[in-house]
């Protein structure tokens, strides 16, 4: 078996391995990932809306569902570029793989405004 990762693992965690922000395969689009999110807060005061990023990344011909809500952990992570809150935010359906009915949070850009 083939294990690719960002970090050292005996057993490499399936969300690790979709996160992936460092490789070769998942840096590219963690790259449009953050660049989305920062783009909605420089539009939004600071805020980002999940679904707007989603809105932004449909059409890159390596948008993965998977990946895409995966990649949220790392960016409010210690060294990630967000913060999460406690504002909800009702899940859109374009994109969503049937999540609709499930609502999320809105992230904040560190540090303020992008």
């Amino acid at each position: 078996m083939t294990t690719l990762a960002t970090h050292d693992v005996d057993q490499p965690d399936l969300l690790a391995l979709i996160a992936d922000t460092q490789t070769p395969l998942g840096k590219p689009f963690a790259d449009k990932f953050r660049d989305a999110c920062q783009a909605e807060a420089r539009m939004c005061g600071g805020w980002v809306d999940p679904n707007a990023v989603r809105l932004r990344l449909l059409d890159e011909p390596d948008y993965n569902p998977r990946q895409y809500a995966a990649l949220w952990s790392p960016a409010c992570g210690r060294d990630g570029y967000l913060d999460k809150t406690d504002v909800p935010v009702q899940i859109a359906g374009q994109g969503s793989r049937g999540n609709s009915n499930k609502s999320t949070v809105w992230r904040k850009w560190r540090g303020g405004a992008a």
